[in-house]
């Protein structure tokens, strides 16, 4: 992030992120010395915040000049403040001029900019070191992104996606009801379904290649990534898509490589099978083809308590993720500015743990050499899935009680309290009291008096108050 944005820019939006994250009053001298500077720098920092945001959207109070916290509308989330920011900063109108194949000067865009070709220049190193991390490179005159379409492709994707919706639409001549229109039909044919959120990200994904094929920039891929080409054109039978809304933009017929790199931009999304049969087909190529990137799958799944019913949906995730390094060698990871001061991340699952084992399945074939190149990518994407499967399946394991007593609410309700005083809600449940005892979704019924007859559910019968042994009969069914 520090690459994309000015020194002055990322330094605002760590203090952003302290207060975003905090969410508390925060005194002036510990975020400067969070900032490492002086109250004078941190006061021009306040000011120049307030000033880029709208007050409607969010501002930066001062208390008794000596405490700062922040205001901000139910609209606003940490992902908006960062498009704001990105949207407003020089590196990203360099970046929009060359995706429209501007080919500018340096001397041009610094006079548009009302700065020095020195100040420019800066600008374009530090921006070029950026580049430099997905195996590009900065061409100065004119300014123009070189090296392999693909990667090129993926960082402009990137960066567009973090702008979004901050930037608007920013393909005029690509309607985007065509795209949906696209989307829409390969949702059908693929038998997924992909969120409003991810639709909007695919799409760009989509324009981004467009874009690029009507500007006449190539594909070149290597002998690796056109073997890998091959099979997926196969296993998904892309041949057999309907391409015509997109072709219908530009009145031209795509070649099976574009359509193929259009469909695989699919993988940048978040998406859902919709039928076990697709997503058991895509894990047996995977198994059948790719079998070491499989079982580095497995080896990272096991790490997390899951489901056995979620656990397929983990994996294909996963493999999903992986599949699109098979064409990138390098992917430009802009280091998220929450992660210095979000308290909220899940951890249940040690990051260290989960990178020490991607270090280790990295070393099984050179199918996924590609983890240590983009460990930076990599780890905050398994972390996360792994950790909120592990949460979720913690959830679903959650022992579901139906507390009944003869003598009625009260009781049940004084029975539930004794309950909680020794389990948590992580643990158990309490299921509702409409008192049907079949066909009921709940795993033990607690009683206070004996139930007669055959029932489907185990029946625990308590005492009221409940003793220690009756504690103790709990403690073991749920073990």
């Amino acid at each position: 992030m520090e690459k994309i944005l000015t020194k002055s820019d990322y330094r605002q939006m760590r203090l952003l992120s302290l207060l975003f994250f905090r969410n508390k009053i925060v005194s002036k001298q510990y975020a400067a010395d969070y900032l490492d500077i002086n109250k004078v720098t941190l006061n021009k920092d306040i000011d120049a915040i307030n000033n880029l945001f709208s007050k409607d959207m969010l501002e930066i109070k001062v208390l008794k000049t000596k405490w700062i916290f922040l205001v901000r509308d139910n609209q606003t989330n940490f992902a908006s403040i960062t498009a704001d920011m990105i949207y407003n900063s020089q590196a990203f109108r360099i970046i929009l001029s060359t995706l429209r194949d501007e080919k500018r000067t340096p001397t041009s865009f610094a006079q548009s900019e009302f700065i020095s070709k020195s100040q420019l220049y800066n600008k374009l190193d530090e921006l070029d070191n950026l580049l430099a991390e997905n195996r590009l490179i900065l061409n100065k005159t004119p300014i123009e992104i070189l090296g392999n379409e693909v990667d090129i492709s993926f960082f402009y994707f990137h960066i567009l996606d973090r702008v979004y919706p901050r930037s608007g639409w920013l393909f005029d001549e690509i309607p985007l009801e065509a795209i949906h229109t696209y989307i829409y039909k390969m949702e059908q044919f693929m038998d997924i379904r992909l969120s409003p959120i991810a639709k909007t990200d695919y799409a760009i994904a989509i324009s981004v290649q467009l874009r690029r094929a009507k500007n006449g920039y190539p594909l070149n891929l290597t002998e690796k990534q056109l073997l890998y080409w091959q099979e997926t054109v196969e296993v998904f039978n892309i041949e057999q898509m309907d391409f015509s809304d997109l072709e219908a933009i530009f009145s031209k017929k795509l070649p099976l490589n574009e359509k193929s790199i259009i469909f695989l931009s699919l993988f940048l999304t978040s998406f859902t099978y919709t039928k076990k049969e697709s997503l058991n087909k895509v894990l047996a190529y995977y198994e059948k083809s790719r079998p070491m990137r499989y079982k580095a799958a497995q080896e990272l799944v096991a790490l997390a308590t899951i489901d056995a019913k979620d656990l397929n949906f983990v994996m294909v995730s996963l493999l999903g993720f992986f599949g699109k390094y098979t064409f990138l060698g390098k992917s430009a990871y802009i280091i998220e500015i929450e992660e210095h001061e979000n308290q909220n991340k899940i951890n249940r699952i040690d990051k260290q743990i989960i990178e020490d084992k991607l270090i280790e399945v990295s070393g099984y074939a050179a199918d996924l050499e590609f983890i240590r190149a983009n460990m930076e990518a990599i780890l905050p994407y398994v972390h996360e899935l792994l950790n909120i499967s592990t949460i979720l399946s913690q959830s679903h394991e959650k022992l579901h009680v139906k507390v009944i007593s003869k003598n009625g609410y009260t009781w049940e309700e004084f029975l539930k309290y004794r309950i909680r005083q020794h389990f948590s809600e992580e643990v158990l449940a309490f299921s509702n009291n409409d008192y049907s005892t079949s066909n009921v979704e709940c795993d033990l019924i607690i009683t206070d008096f004996p139930m007669v007859g055959e029932h489907s559910i185990d029946i625990l019968t308590w005492n009221s108050p409940p003793t220690e042994l009756d504690f103790e009969m709990l403690r073991e069914f749920i073990k």
